[in-house]
């Protein structure tokens, strides 16, 4: 059903009257055609190097903007404001703690669920609602105490999280990043207004390295072990993979200038040995740089040259998946579509159930996104299948537990409350403590929905223990406040 390829045709998108247009410079080549495939990217005639980070300008496209559902809720992604890196926020909120002279006690609490956010931050791939939740958490905590230090009602840190989830926050953590704009404000205990907090509490400490020299020689062996490990293609020439790796080590510490600057280089040196595989390679490598900071239009156009360039079905799958991705994030729901099938169909021809069950549970989450029962059931009763065909009991705890969360959304408790209990039956076989309890964390909030608190309560109490198994005691705290108010 998913062998069947789905080109990319270049010609203008033209997106439903009810969102705003989208520009991109997808210049793909493909010779062939399909009314399934609508981008909306042109190339500019002229440009002499197709791998152009910037315009003749010098800058940069202009990024996408907040779209619109078809029941009229906005999206709350903008990406027409400048973003903020949770390092910051992380940063900001250990020193207000300190800088309003919160006791121990408190700093304690506060950090316990820092902690967990940031250690959240530091993953491949983040989490960001739990990175959200622990953050509310601890703004809780700090304008309770600001509340009693005033003698007065302060949700100060709240409102200041709170505007700050409506930017543009980057969960993956970046400590060199600061935004000034971002910088939090604390009431004057004296007159009562508004101030920053020193400005030397921003900076994050300097910790003590070794030479130069002998850091760079230790990061590119931990690149090159890291990237062999994950059987990344590695290019044969060696001055190809020397500014590859070099580029990977980068991109690995947040250094985006630097990264680019040697990935362009062994893009260069990659096409002079006509080395496809390695071009298609350093375009997904350039394009996941470009996606990480949201500059969005040449992100798509690096994805789309990795897939013209590499023979490897791998590589085209993850590379038609991380377009469908910055499609439906943007919500363009055709483009988005069509690209997911694409990346299912190279996931199959290369044999990836696990890269085709991930697909197959976005595409339903879109439908879910749109309240449409029928689909969302059925794509993910065919990622259900395919997870089956794994034999992976993490990759089958996971769609289960996705489909729940989805069904859980369109009011399908009875559905969703089934699918977290095989959920956990799955993550029980491998050992996931965490994932179990945050199942039946979310089973006993359906259950609340359905009106039957006794059951909610015991729901929650195994989450508790499952917390507790796994060592997550600010969790647990978390999950024992919210006993108390069943």
């Amino acid at each position: 059903m998913y062998n069947s390829i789905y080109p990319v045709q270049i010609k203008p998108y033209v997106p439903p009257q009810n969102k705003k247009a989208v520009q991109d410079k997808e210049d793909e080549e493909s010779s062939q055609s399909s009314d399934l495939n609508r981008d909306k990217r042109s190339s500019k005639s002229g440009a002499t190097n197709p791998y152009s980070a910037a315009d003749a300008n010098g800058k940069a496209p202009n990024r996408f903007e907040r779209q619109e559902f078809p029941n009229g809720q906005k999206t709350t992604i903008d990406y027409s404001k400048s973003q903020v890196n949770i390092a910051q926020i992380l940063t900001d909120f250990k020193n207000t703690a300190i800088a309003i002279g919160s006791p121990p006690n408190i700093i304690q609490e506060v950090e316990s669920y820092l902690s967990i956010a940031e250690n959240e931050s530091l993953k491949n791939e983040p989490n960001k609602k739990r990175i959200q939740s622990n953050l509310k958490n601890a703004s809780n905590i700090l304008d309770e105490f600001i509340s009693k230090t005033l003698n007065k009602n302060s949700k100060v840190v709240e409102n200041w999280i709170d505007a700050l989830f409506l930017q543009q926050v980057n969960y993956k953590s970046d400590p060199t990043t600061i935004n000034e704009d971002f910088l939090v404000k604390l009431p004057d205990k004296e007159t009562g207004d508004m101030k920053p907090i020193s400005k030397n509490l921003m900076q994050p400490e300097q910790e003590t390295t070794q030479s130069e020299q002998q850091t760079a020689v230790q990061e590119e062996q931990q690149t090159q072990e890291a990237v062999q490990h994950k059987n990344v293609y590695i290019p044969q020439d060696e001055n190809v993979r020397k500014a590859f790796l070099q580029g990977k080590k980068y991109a690995s510490i947040n250094q985006s200038d630097k990264a680019i600057e040697a990935f362009n280089n062994a893009l260069s040196q990659a096409q002079a040995t006509d080395d496809k595989n390695a071009q298609g390679m350093i375009c997904f490598e350039l394009g996941k740089i470009y996606d990480k900071t949201d500059n969005l239009e040449q992100a798509l156009n690096f994805y789309n040259q990795a897939r013209l360039n590499t023979a490897d079905n791998n590589l085209k799958a993850r590379a038609y998946y991380s377009m469908a991705q910055i499609y439906d994030d943007v919500v363009y729901f055709e483009p988005a579509m069509n690209h997911y099938f694409a990346a299912i169909s190279f996931a199959g021809e290369a044999d990836n159930l696990k890269a085709q069950t991930k697909a197959l549970s976005d595409i339903a989450d879109m439908y879910a996104e749109r309240y449409d029962v029928n689909n969302t059931r059925s794509y993910y009763g065919i990622a259900k299948n395919i997870a089956r065909e794994t034999g992976s009991n993490k990759t089958m705890g996971s769609v289960w537990s996705r489909s729940a969360d989805s069904m859980a959304m369109l009011n399908e408790n009875i559905s969703a409350l089934q699918d977290y209990k095989e959920s956990s039956q799955f993550y029980e076989s491998t050992d996931s403590p965490l994932k179990m309890a945050r199942n039946f964390e979310k089973a006993s909030s359906v259950m609340l929905k359905l009106g039957n608190s006794k059951k909610a309560r015991s729901l929650l109490e195994k989450a508790q223990n499952f917390a507790l198994k796994a060592d997550d005691i600010a969790y647990a705290n978390k999950l024992d406040a919210q006993l108390n108010v069943i």
